[in-house]
């Protein structure tokens, strides 16, 4: 009997089934695909598989499949049975993978073969009682179990009547202590994420879409709609080829997509070099880094007839807000990157600039500012990620529990809202400078000394020591032309926005960026690059 309170996700995916059984679910690189009614056939025979070899409801269960149609099948087995699939970030380093799996307290691993070598450098990871490989079972046995004979059972079970505070999914990523930060993913937290990104950006029944985020692929299962996993490394975004994604789009007849903005550029670059036949592209989603004028009108003489919405959010909170090509491009403010009006699902108030941990206590209105004035953007709402697993440290460094008990998550970056109610960007918490006493914004620096100069292939403001400033603010300019030549061009242009900073550094070498997206300044590693010399 259905508890009327569960929620349990995989029930969207179990309904797309039965009204869409024969419509195509994922298709995977290589030409690997399959239907809804083969997908919920599969996740429920291994859901009741893994229960029978013996996994409790709420039993961690660590995943480290690669992109494919087995990993969607195994998570979306567990979640149904109850558990709670957790996955180790793949930018990690190697070494801290055993650690981070440890941390998670799991009660089984479920892998390809080559991951389960990992085991063998944690003691507890050895000694689980449910391990699974995606491979064959050697005489020396790397696991107890076979995956593909797990799917071939033919046992069937209801799906567990998960309530909402359950978690789901767990995803770890390496946290600022060094402690591993996993970001728990609730049944109601996936619904309220589910219903969000349904009312931000609604989908025809008719769209197939091509999702680069996870989180976007689970949308388009409870939706009973098509997802295309692009051809490439999703590692490494920048990398991407261009014509091998266009002819997927093309084959498929994708209507949607959702990725990083390299990949667009990427894409957007090899449509303008020939005269290419047109892609039936109706919509372009891309967030995870603030995007420059530049690339936005690239896009729009690439994809002349397509909507194109820059999405802001997180890891804890997506989506927060979005804004269109069209009013990105016209909308004008004091600098920084306008990101849009916050979501109706979500509450938005900006707080001073604080690195340390806050705590609102009974008075949470001390904490925020004026409209108008910069600050930390902090956000609440049901999809909203509220916690961490055993993380006190992290919730305590992230969130916000006010006097109502509300939980507020911090997003780490700087901005203010303008008179129209927009979230302008500036910068992030952990790399603002503070000269003199004054804060300093990365971004607004950046903005203004890169403006439209094409010899400037990236561009950072940083923060190093000052014996008398405390902070002294220096320009890292990725450029193959001299210092001489760039300088009197970008003083002149920070002057016009009455922006100062105290030192100029030209070099060829590219600039660190973040390895999910790579596109985002990775700023702490640059100020480490710079300081050795």
């Amino acid at each position: 009997m259905t508890d009327p309170c569960s929620i349990n996700v995989t029930r969207y995916l179990e309904k797309a089934a039965e009204c869409n059984p024969g419509r195509l679910a994922l298709a995977m690189p290589g030409g690997n695909e399959i239907t809804y009614r083969e997908l919920w056939d599969a996740v429920d025979r291994f859901g009741s598989a893994i229960r029978e070899y013996g996994m409790e409801p709420g039993n961690r269960i660590i995943l480290m499949i690669p992109m494919s149609i087995d990993l969607y099948i195994a998570m979306l087995g567990i979640i149904k049975a109850g558990g709670v699939a957790v996955f180790v970030d793949p930018w990690i380093g190697m070494r801290q993978v055993a650690e981070f799996c440890a941390f998670s307290e799991p009660s089984g691993f479920i892998g390809i073969p080559k991951s389960h070598l990992l085991r063998l450098f944690s003691s507890k990871l050895r000694k689980l009682p449910l391990t699974v490989t995606t491979g064959r079972l050697a005489v020396v046995r790397p696991a107890k179990y076979n995956f593909k004979s797990m799917i071939g059972h033919n046992n069937s079970s209801p799906v567990h009547n998960s309530l909402p505070e359950d978690s789901a999914l767990i995803t770890f990523t390496s946290g600022s202590s060094g402690i591993p930060k996993g970001a728990n993913r609730t049944h109601g937290f996936l619904d309220a994420q589910y219903n969000a990104l349904n009312t931000e950006f609604p989908y025809l029944d008719s769209d197939i879409d091509m999702p680069m985020f996870p989180v976007f692929a689970l949308c388009n299962l409870a939706n009973g709609l098509p997802s295309i996993i692009p051809d490439m490394d999703f590692r490494a975004v920048a990398s991407v080829d261009g014509e091998a994604v266009f002819r997927r789009m093309q084959h498929y007849r994708v209507t949607t997509a959702t990725a990083s903005p390299p990949f667009f550029d990427k894409l957007a670059d090899y449509v303008m070099t020939g005269n290419k036949p047109g892609l039936n592209l109706r919509r372009i989603l891309t967030g995870g880094a603030p995007v420059r004028d530049e690339q936005l009108k690239n896009w729009r003489n690439a994809f002349p007839n397509t909507e194109i919405q820059i999405v802001y959010g997180s890891t804890e909170a997506e989506p927060v807000s979005h804004i269109s090509l069209e009013e990105r491009l016209a909308v004008k403010g004091r600098g920084g990157f306008c990101t849009g009006k916050p979501s109706k699902l979500v509450k938005t108030e900006i707080i001073g600039i604080n690195r340390a941990t806050v705590d609102a206590g009974e008075d949470m209105k001390s904490l925020v500012l004026e409209t108008g004035e910069t600050g930390e953007l902090i956000v609440s709402g049901k999809h909203v990620c509220k916690d961490y697993f055993n993380n006190p440290g992290a919730v305590r460094e992230n969130k916000i529990t006010d006097w109502n008990g509300e939980v507020w998550h911090r997003m780490g970056d700087t901005g203010y809202f303008d008179e129209q109610g927009r979230f302008w960007l500036v910068g992030r918490v952990h790399s603002t400078i503070f000269r003199n006493g004054v804060a300093v914004h990365p971004q607004l620096i950046e903005q203004a000394a890169r403006s439209n100069d094409s010899r400037i292939s990236n561009i950072a403001a940083i923060g190093l020591p000052d014996q008398e400033l405390g902070e002294k603010v220096a320009l890292v300019i990725q450029s193959s032309h001299d210092e001489g030549i760039l300088e009197p061009d970008i003083k002149t242009r920070l002057a016009d926005a009455g922006l100062a900073i105290d030192e100029i550094i030209v070099r060829n070498k590219p600039l660190p960026v973040d390895p999910r997206h790579n596109s985002k300044i990775d700023y702490a590693k640059l100020q480490r690059q710079i300081s050795k010399g």
